[in-house]
């Protein structure tokens, strides 16, 4: 098996990539929530945030995690 290195928390400014809000819809109650989604430049490194019931702190969630990685906000 073929492993990269881990990544250590010096190198996640480094990662880059994209994070964009995905909206969705609960299938039980009909509530609109919200995923916030990064996927680093490589690809290698993926992330989508639990439901996040306010499109506002979505939107502000995809921010603090688009400066902490580098990354770039597509909303």
């Amino acid at each position: 098996m073929n492993r990269r290195k881990a990544i250590v928390t010096s190198e996640v400014r480094r990662l880059g990539g994209v994070v964009t809000i995905a909206a969705g819809r609960d299938p039980v109650t009909s509530e609109p929530f919200f995923h916030v989604d990064h996927v680093s430049n490589g690809g290698n490194v993926a992330f989508r945030s639990r439901r996040i019931p306010d499109e506002d702190r979505a939107i502000q969630a995809a921010q603090v995690l688009a400066e902490f990685t580098g990354a770039m906000v597509k909303l």
